[in-house]
């Protein structure tokens, strides 16, 4: 349970995962009065965020588990930030408005238990253990992906982030489940599994309510395709109607509503060889979302700010320009990856 007051909380002994729960819960509190207070409330929000900016950048870090855990609270900070931004550029005046909306807002109830909203979608924060590794770089693309897959569960789908190898579409899943407090298991899929792995894995999921993440479904057999699609479609309706067990592969199996099941998938064709096309009715139980190449200049800033590094805006755009004249003109062998 989260419980908000207004004395200090000790970076040394919450865990990460606490400290950027309250974080983010205090930050939709905290906007929400400011957007009923008009522009100049919103501009003083922005001024605290960057106070708090310096404080967290400037405090000295002993130890790796306490870098980690400042690292992660600046991340989140710079996003908040970014929002606020986003929140002052569109003139929003309501928190009915869509450019709040469409933000992933933590609320607390009576009991302190905490539950998330995206535009007309809620979830239940389920406080899995998350460990402190580090956080996601929060990027417009990852927005949307967020935006896209909150939208499929909430009508009961899975999701889809499907693109090149490289651009964030297994940990953007990973990453969203972080948010939720949700386990993610990820599996890479190959030739090599058939339709009763997949539906051992499906039980074991569906009854511990964790998230598995099928890394480049399309690698598997278009017949095997086809069988799991029709145990993905039992599970998925049995969520949807929030049932207490249903049948999988012969045996009643309890249900927890808070599982689901993702794919990611590299494209069909040149350049990715043994990926086939996914069946249509297999297709019609994910929501795409189309994952392209992520803003390398604003994750390297973020990167360098959540380091401690005040002048992280110029050395972003030099340290990208590097990488980017090293990928063209250094030759193409493997170990040479930028």
């Amino acid at each position: 349970r989260v419980t908000l007051d207004a004395s200090p909380i000790d970076l040394e002994k919450s865990s990460s995962q606490v400290l950027n729960l309250s974080e983010c819960v205090s930050f939709t509190r905290d906007c929400e009065k400011a957007l009923s207070g008009g522009k100049g409330a919103l501009t003083a929000l922005h001024a605290e965020l960057l106070g708090r900016l310096g404080e967290y950048t400037s405090i000295e870090c002993d130890t790796a588990l306490l870098s980690l855990k400042v690292k992660a609270l600046v991340m989140d900070l710079i996003h908040n930030m970014d929002v606020v931004d986003q929140l002052l550029a569109a003139n929003t005046a309501s928190t009915n408005d869509w450019q709040w909306r469409k933000q992933l807002r933590y609320y607390t109830s009576g009991g302190g238990h905490v539950t998330m909203r995206m535009v007309t979608a809620e979830f239940d924060y389920t406080y899995e253990y998350q460990g402190n590794a580090a956080k996601l770089v929060h990027t417009p693309l990852t927005d949307k992906c967020y935006l896209t897959l909150t939208q499929a569960m909430f009508m009961g789908y899975g999701g889809n982030p499907y693109g090149p190898a490289g651009t964030g579409k297994t940990e953007s899943v990973k990453a969203l489940g972080g948010a939720f407090g949700r386990q993610v298991l990820v599996f890479n899929c190959d030739e090599g599994i058939d339709s009763k792995s997949m539906g051992r894995i499906f039980v074991g999921l569906v009854k511990c309510g964790a998230w598995g993440c099928f890394d480049e479904f399309n690698r598997l057999l278009p017949d095997q395709l086809s069988e799991i699609s029709q145990q993905i479609q039992i599970i998925q309706a049995a969520i949807k109607a929030k049932q207490p067990t249903v049948e999988l592969m012969g045996a009643t199996t309890q249900v927890d509503c808070n599982a689901g099941i993702f794919v990611t998938l590299n494209p069909a064709g040149k350049g990715y060889g043994g990926r086939s096309k996914l069946p249509d009715n297999l297709k019609a139980l994910f929501r795409p979302v189309a994952m392209m190449v992520p803003d390398y200049r604003l994750i390297a800033e973020i990167m360098l700010f959540s380091e401690g590094f005040g002048e992280a805006k110029g050395l972003s755009n030099k340290m990208t320009q590097l990488y980017k004249l090293s990928s063209e003109q250094l030759s193409k062998q493997d170990h040479y990856d930028f």
